[in-house]
């Protein structure tokens, strides 16, 4: 299964198994919450999408994807992402993904999950099948929330726009507030699309290159 190159928006057999949270509340299992998560985003049920959904990852990609300037990537990590923004986001990526694929969210099969941890983050790898290209994955994250990481599931088509995103930061306060949110944000994402072992070594090194810039940074553009 591949996901859109673009999802843009405008105008800007399942695991059951239940976990307990540190406060020994029960939670969702990845592959329950990667089901209810689809279901949500093909129900036009935007605001439980995005509340299944890894804030500061759905900022970054919002961002990255409409070319938002950095005041405006800053004010969404910092202060949140307007429901309108939020809700037009969902409602592309469902017509978008029903468009590229030619079948809706709801026909895609939530399996077995994997759990990869990397940089102090829980992680797991839903595989999701769909009905004509075979097996593709879903990453959750726990942080401290179960919830949908799109930086991580969206990883292959967003290294190159993310690594041309971050070399343009400006040595600033919003500069620095969306560098922080790399380093805690993509780079744990980034490994853990690695080391799900299912992309090919181009992305490989194209990651591992996004990863060394932003954990070993070079003087901010002006």
């Amino acid at each position: 299964m591949r996901w859109p190159g673009s999802l843009l928006f405008v105008p800007l057999a399942v695991a059951f198994a239940a976990g307990c949270s540190p406060g020994g509340s029960v939670i969702d299992s990845p592959p329950v919450v990667v089901g209810d998560w689809l279901a949500s985003v093909d129900g036009s049920e935007f605001e439980t999408a995005t509340e299944k959904t890894f804030q500061p990852a759905l900022a970054i990609v919002i961002a990255v994807e409409n070319d938002l300037s950095t005041g405006q990537t800053a004010a969404f990590l910092t202060d949140g992402i307007p429901a309108s923004v939020s809700a037009a986001y969902w409602s592309s990526f469902q017509e978008g993904f029903g468009a590229f694929a030619g079948y809706p969210l709801s026909a895609l099969d939530v399996g077995s999950s994997e759990e990869i941890f990397t940089e102090g983050v829980r992680f797991a790898a839903v595989v999701v099948t769909d009905p004509e290209d075979g097996d593709g994955i879903i990453f959750t994250r726990d942080d401290p929330a179960r919830q949908i990481d799109l930086v991580a599931t969206l990883a292959s088509g967003f290294v190159d726009p993310l690594r041309r995103t971050y070399d343009l930061l400006p040595g600033n306060e919003d500069g620095d507030t969306v560098r922080d949110a790399y380093l805690d944000t993509v780079v744990p994402a980034m490994w853990a699309a690695i080391s799900s072992g299912q992309y090919d070594d181009d992305f490989t090194r194209r990651a591992l290159a996004l990863i060394d810039a932003v954990a070993m940074p070079s003087l901010p553009s002006p």
